[in-house]
């Protein structure tokens, strides 16, 4: 090979190999998907970093700026069906996200039709297919890529949450549930109250509490289950109407005692952010569902317990009986005084 060709075919590698700081993308492609009641949510985005910078918005990029929470081409999300947003109903489909960064007021969120839109187009707000405004939270952690989560899912929602550096802006997404929620005053009045319940049938033998722990007293069922054995059955409930969701809910001192016992060692505080609410299924049918924080977070109504409830001739609940999907009785409720 002549010197010339030679010069010439080591310049054509030269070119070919990647440089130090190509070696992956500056801002790199995420995406995740979460599906809540059979809506999906999907959110792709490239991921900018702090890189030292301790302050980006009001610098970087400028206060009033209608910018793409993300990097290289518009973030995207995508809706499988139809949604509520901060308040407003959005289409199912697939959108470009963008954020109009305020300094004192509250930052706007704006979904745009077309979703290939580099990061500097900077589309007029008014000109999304809709516009909301999101309050944005300072936080003590730095998030050092910009990161896009679902947080706090419920059965009917969650939110979306954008954070980067020490900001944190999170959206109230409603979702179809596809299951009643809400048990209307004038049905849920006859089943108010109190009660005694007993769940001996669903509680576990000490042997089979010896399988699950392995022996280990503080295993966190094992102390879980130290609390519930600690009443004799029947034990006393009640049940209860939030006005405000119109949700029936199971008020069960010893089983949050329990779930404290669960999830917080000696010593901590405890905490209870499980319970149980009843959805109304028919006439005196509700299915068991699981809640958190206060809101219906999980239920199946296929596999779902289904709790039956008797009434007297003055229309008021009597007893109730609690069957597992196989029909089997899990439990029965009684009026205090028969």
């Amino acid at each position: 090979m002549n010197r010339s060709r030679f010069a010439w075919t080591t310049a054509l590698m030269l070119l070919a190999l990647p440089g130090e700081g190509s070696a992956q993308a500056a801002s790199e492609l995420a995406n995740f998907t979460q599906i809540i009641s059979g809506t999906e949510i999907e959110i792709e985005w490239s991921r900018p970093s702090l890189r030292g910078r301790e302050v980006i918005f009001g610098r970087q990029i400028p206060w009033g700026e209608v910018w793409t929470p993300g990097a290289n081409m518009a973030t995207t999300i995508r809706f499988s069906n139809d949604v509520v947003l901060s308040g407003t109903p959005v289409p199912a489909g697939h959108y470009s996200v963008w954020l109009r960064v305020l300094e004192t007021e509250p930052w706007r969120l704006a979904l745009h039709a077309d979703t290939v839109l580099p990061h500097s187009a900077h589309p007029p707000i008014d000109e999304a297919v809709l516009h909301v405004g999101v309050e944005r939270a300072r936080t003590e952690d730095i998030q050092e890529s910009l990161e896009w989560d679902i947080d706090r899912i419920r059965i009917d929602g969650a939110e979306l949450v954008m954070h980067w550096g020490r900001d944190r802006v999170s959206v109230p997404i409603e979702v179809d549930p596809g299951i009643t929620l809400a048990t209307p005053a004038e049905e849920a009045l006859p089943l108010l109250g109190d009660w005694l319940y007993d769940d001996s049938p669903s509680l576990p033998t000490a042997e089979q509490i010896e399988r699950f722990t392995g022996g280990n007293s503080d295993d966190p069922t094992a102390r879980y289950f130290e609390v519930m054995l600690s009443e004799p059955r029947p034990r006393p409930i009640r049940i209860e109407r939030d006005e405000e969701s119109g949700l029936l809910r199971f008020v069960d001192v010893l089983n949050e005692e329990a779930e404290a016992a669960f999830y917080s060692a000696e010593g901590e505080e405890p905490v209870v952010i499980y319970g149980q609410a009843l959805l109304p299924r028919g006439p005196g049918f509700f299915a068991v569902a699981g809640t958190f924080g206060g809101e219906v977070s999980a239920v199946n109504p296929r596999f779902a317990p289904i709790v039956e409830f008797e009434f007297g001739e003055d229309g008021r609940a009597v007893s109730f009986t609690v069957r597992n999907p196989n029909d089997e009785v899990a439990g029965t409720g009684v009026r205090p005084g028969g």
